[in-house]
């Protein structure tokens, strides 16, 4: 069995990532999510759902008690944003990874202030369940722990070197990047959208900001990085309608397969 944790603070992906799982999972799931927006319309399309909105690691304590009460130690476990979806049949790729790898997820490099910098990423992260039922990540997935650079899920980096594990990386692998870091194909066989909640601002837009002479203080806001907010929600609203209205052809074209002109 597979355990699919996700939050949905907003509920723009809730159906389009249903209709994804449903596609290209080849075992019997579970998907359990904390739902921060029309709860009664969609709690039931969930196989476990609470209410409200909190911090990621605070959500995540929430939901991996319905593992500890469902979940058996050789089931799986995956982690993964609401904007993030399979686009390829996943099943044989994540157990052929399991069998060799305590733990898989995403890794982007660009999400950093320093792309050398290359750690798993909780868009999609994936173990077996006896790590929680029996073991101790649940403590570290859910209590921000910092790494060096400031990202709240340096527990995960704490917990693999810990037992010095290595995990496996899930890459980038698109041919077509309409932004460093937005829109990203992992391995083909995994989408995310990112900031499909939030404001569109990434630490590498930041760092642009100041290369075409922004503040140079790297936080400090004023019109141009508000420019480049406002281009980057205008380009991820034209992907989410192309996502809506023909997801295996922005698939394609993003994985390169796709060479006409997008309507």
């Amino acid at each position: 069995m597979l355990h699919i944790l996700t939050i949905h603070f907003k509920d723009k992906w809730v159906d389009i990532q249903k209709e994804n799982l449903k596609k290209y999972i080849d075992e019997p799931y579970k998907v359990y999510t904390r739902l921060g927006e029309n709860f009664e319309q969609h709690k039931n399309k969930f196989d476990g759902a609470i209410e409200g909105q909190g911090h990621w690691t605070a959500s995540m304590k929430l939901l991996l008690n319905f593992v500890e009460e469902n979940a058996q130690p050789g089931d799986k476990v995956l982690l993964l944003d609401s904007d993030a979806f399979p686009i390829a049949p996943i099943t044989n790729f994540l157990n052929e990874k399991l069998e060799k790898y305590p733990f898989v997820s995403c890794q982007e490099p660009q999400h950093e202030w320093d792309t050398n910098y290359k750690i798993p990423h909780p868009m999609f992260m994936l173990f077996k369940a006896e790590h929680i039922l029996k073991g101790d990540l649940k403590h570290y997935l859910s209590n921000i722990i910092k790494d060096k650079y400031g990202n709240w899920w340096g527990g995960v980096i704490e917990w693999m070197k810990k037992y010095n594990y290595e995990y496996y990386p899930i890459v980038r692998s698109n041919k077509i990047n309409l932004h460093p870091l937005y829109f990203g194909i992992y391995e083909n066989l995994i989408y995310h959208h990112w900031a499909g909640s939030r404001r569109m601002i990434t630490r590498q837009d930041r760092i642009r900001h100041q290369q075409i002479g922004g503040h140079t203080q790297l936080y400090k806001e004023d019109a141009l990085l508000e420019q480049i907010a406002t281009e980057n929600h205008k380009m991820s609203n034209d992907i989410f309608e192309q996502i809506i209205h023909q997801r295996d052809i922005i698939m394609d074209y993003l994985m390169g397969r796709y060479t006409e002109e997008l309507e």
